[in-house]
């Protein structure tokens, strides 16, 4: 499959589909009580997976925002933040939404909630990550494929 980079490929953003399979793990626990396995004071845990998450978000959101680079998927960037948690992924924003997914399924304790933080990664990194790599490397060339040889995807 050959990607434009200059055309958005992108009808619904992330955001929403980390929001939807928010609301799906949430009903999987709702019909599906019998898959209930992490239990109370365990489940506690994913608190602080959930906060640890939404904290690596918002660091590199405002990274983006310091930066003046747009954050919207398939929007053209100006700039290759590399500074913060992007020393240890290119991707901390997905990152950290896969990790507060996790936590939220951890809290919630259904095994079926799982499936959320799973397919939220696999959109991410083979149809959203794909595009916004090409897009890079047709705005920044050599800066980003250095970049990419230096940092990982994912961790």
């Amino acid at each position: 499959i050959r990607m434009n980079p200059t055309k958005k490929p992108f009808k619904i953003k992330p955001p929403y589909i980390a929001f939807l399979l928010l609301f799906l793990s949430w009903l999987a626990d709702y019909f599906f009580p019998q898959f209930d396995f992490v239990n109370n004071p365990l489940n506690k845990l994913g608190i602080y997976i959930f906060i640890l998450g939404i904290a690596l978000m918002c660091w590199a959101f405002y990274l983006f925002k310091k930066n003046k680079t747009p954050i919207i998927p398939g929007q053209k960037p100006i700039f290759v933040v590399t500074k913060g948690p992007y020393n240890f992924t290119r991707n901390p924003m997905y990152l950290g939404v896969t990790t507060a997914l996790f936590g939220a399924s951890f809290y919630i304790g259904n095994l079926l909630s799982f499936l959320s933080p799973l397919i939220f990664f696999l959109v991410m990194n083979y149809y959203f990550i794909p595009f916004e790599e090409k897009l890079m490397e047709s705005i920044f060339g050599k800066k980003y494929l250095d970049y990419k040889k230096k940092v990982r995807r994912w961790i």
